[in-house]
């Protein structure tokens, strides 16, 4: 996805990557395959979700130095001090022109153990507050996930705000609908099931002060 503000040329390269623990269909685990992939797509921002083995001790699955060194990427780091890459395998990466100002996690409601980080970045026309997330299989969690998110956007005022990730919702709008007013709902094409992909469960939020394709 490409945003930017509708009086401003600057465009901004933005992915949500469900990497699956770095697991391909090969049965393999192999996060060089999910770097090259980032080298391609060259984002200025990338949102990652399953980035741990999902599993304790939920093991980082991707390394900083080669994040760097062959996507240009900066992992960034919102395990809260426990000493792993990823907020319930959640996290971001920054291309180096991209300032982070702050950075927090915050543990979304339901059953299942989900999260969301949340940055705050200087951009060249501005600041944008950044969450990425992955939300409840669930509907009923997946509805209370995202009333939590609502709360945390309104919390950023009159700032320009992006929700981006894997937000497992299989309907153009359906648990998504508080979004629906004011703010627009992007999909990012067919994602889910990646052998034959039939549900655009990657999507794009955008505030009202963002326009994006």
């Amino acid at each position: 996805m490409t945003t930017q503000r509708p009086d401003s040329p600057p465009a901004l390269r933005v992915a949500s990557y469900n990497i699956r623990k770095a697991v391909g269909l090969d049965r393999r685990r192999d996060p060089a395959r999910i770097v090259e992939v980032l080298a391609e797509i060259a984002p200025d921002i990338a949102v990652l979700q399953e980035v741990d083995t999902r599993v304790p001790p939920r093991r980082a699955v991707l390394s900083p130095a080669s994040m760097e060194a062959h996507a240009g990427l900066r992992l960034l780091d919102p395990s809260v001090g426990l000493g792993r890459t990823g907020f319930h395998g959640n996290t971001i990466a920054l291309a180096p022109h991209i300032e982070l100002l702050d950075l927090d996690a915050i543990d979304l409601p339901g059953l299942e153990p989900r999260g969301a980080v949340m940055a705050r970045l200087r951009l060249p026309d501005g600041e944008l507050f950044l969450v990425g997330c992955h939300l409840p299989l669930v509907a009923t969690f997946r509805r209370e996930a995202v009333a939590r998110l609502v709360e945390v956007v309104r919390g950023a005022g009159d700032a320009r705000w992006l929700i981006a990730g894997d937000l497992n919702e299989p309907r153009p709008v359906g648990a998504l609908s508080p979004f629906a007013e004011g703010a627009r709902i992007l999909p990012a094409g067919l994602s889910f099931h990646t052998r034959m992909p039939r549900f655009p469960l990657d999507r794009f939020i955008l505030s009202p002060h963002l326009t994006g394709a």
